[in-house]
């Protein structure tokens, strides 16, 4: 089995119950700094972790997960605070194609002359065809995250079935 690292948000800040209950349900191997749960779960792969740690969450009435990881949703500034060594400019220039081998990622939203991109495709891309010294992103992370926002996007709206029925088809 392998230790995975990562952190899950919950909907709010657990009370002093609440976060008795959660170690009660086995979640003894997470940390609760606010409204995030910092877990070095043991599993086969990332999702199983992730799964797990999310079901126990569950157990607790009141309490769900509302995101895991970093956002992978990202503006071209937001990026560059990530990279820590690149400019906004730069990224831009990037972007753009004045600068660079091409093939910067496309953004994942464009609207009102803000662009969103996936920080995990940056990182990919500056790590591989900049050189950048920059830790990967697990893709995992970004999937569960995106899969975590969906569901609570659909209970808020009551379309969970709904929401479930699309999945089905869209795969």
């Amino acid at each position: 089995m392998i230790t995975w690292d990562f952190s899950i948000t919950l909907n709010r800040v657990p009370t002093g119950e609440e976060a008795d209950a959660l170690y009660e349900a086995g979640l003894d191997d997470c940390s609760i700094g606010g409204a995030y749960l910092h877990c070095d779960r043991e599993a086969k792969s990332l999702m199983d972790a992730i799964e797990s740690v999310l079901i126990q969450i569950r157990t607790v009435p009141g309490l769900w997960a509302t995101g895991v990881g970093e956002d992978d949703g990202v503006t071209l500034g937001d990026a560059a605070r990530r990279h820590g060594g690149r400019t906004q400019a730069s990224l831009r220039q990037l972007a753009t194609g004045q600068r660079g081998p091409g093939g910067f990622p496309k953004p994942l939203i464009e609207a009102d002359n803000i662009s969103l991109y996936s920080w995990a495709e940056i990182s990919e891309w500056l790590r591989t065809k900049m050189g950048d010294d920059i830790p990967p992103v697990n893709r995992d992370i970004v999937i569960a995250d995106a899969a975590v926002k969906l569901a609570c996007r659909a209970r808020e709206t009551h379309q969970q079935a709904q929401v479930g029925h699309i999945y089905e088809i869209a795969c």
